[in-house]
């Protein structure tokens, strides 16, 4: 029988309510950080994500109440993710489940782990993209677009912002398709964030020409909630190869 084990769990509650950064619960199961589950907080029951993990019985004199529900069919979250949701958190002065609830799909709230496991199911079983018939035909590069992927591919692997520089019609987007192909070769997932949502049904038709047999998937506000959840399902699953959207989209798991 596996020891138990106390999580520390974010909620969505503001920062002015008063509560710890994480709350503490009783686990019969281990459970990663960043698992979904559901957990009791006054006479409620909200969903939460678990932050840390220790093995063993809480501190002498201390009850925990017990996780009610978890969702062991879906990945837990990455660590980046959470890196980046306690960088916002403190940036913006919200507490941690604030920002990481409000960033997740509202329908993941709605699920159970059989619900759940059913969607995932249904993903697998789905098709994948048409495969493309042939290369796509690649325009010509001038010096300024070769010199700048030149550029990119040297700090590729830096893990350092570039700013790319140029008026409008100059060619940047090609630049942007070019290390697109790049990261997808080498088996990396690749975002493509846009500065407004007008922009993305056209700069979507031109990455889904190029990328014919990739999975191409979009986040933003116009999506139903239905939609949003099977995007951000693929893209968490490794299914989406390219994940294309407004800001909304750089929590992305």
């Amino acid at each position: 029988m596996a020891e138990p084990s106390v999580v520390s769990v974010v909620v969505d509650a503001p920062q002015h309510a008063g509560l710890n950064a994480t709350l503490d619960y009783c686990s019969a199961t281990p459970l990663p950080p960043g698992s979904l589950v559901q957990v009791p907080l006054g006479r409620r029951s909200v969903p939460g994500v678990v932050w840390h993990q220790r093995i063993g019985e809480a501190a002498d004199g201390v009850q925990l109440r017990d996780i009610q529900a978890a969702m062991p069919s879906l990945a837990p979250l990455g660590s980046a993710w959470m890196q980046l949701v306690e960088f916002c958190a403190g940036y913006y002065q919200r507490s941690l489940g604030e920002v990481a609830l409000s960033v997740l799909p509202p329908e993941l709230r709605k699920l159970d782990d059989t619900q759940m496991s059913r969607r995932l199911e249904r993903l697998q079983r789905q098709a994948d993209p048409d495969e493309a018939t042939g290369e796509p035909v690649l325009p010509g590069l001038t010096g300024e677009q070769s010199a700048a992927l030149q550029a990119l591919a040297s700090v590729d692997d830096v893990l350092r912002p570039t700013l790319l520089q140029g008026v409008t019609g100059s060619g940047k987007t090609e630049v942007y398709l070019r290390s697109a192909a790049r990261a997808l070769q080498q088996g990396r997932q690749v975002l493509v964030l846009v500065p407004e949502i007008n922009l993305t049904p056209q700069l979507e038709a031109r990455f889904a020409e190029r990328f014919a047999g990739r999975r191409l998937v979009s986040l933003h506000s116009a999506l139903t909630p239905a939609q949003r959840l099977r995007h951000w399902l693929l893209a968490h699953l490794g299914q989406a190869d390219l994940v294309l959207g407004t800001r909304l989209a750089v929590f992305a798991s």
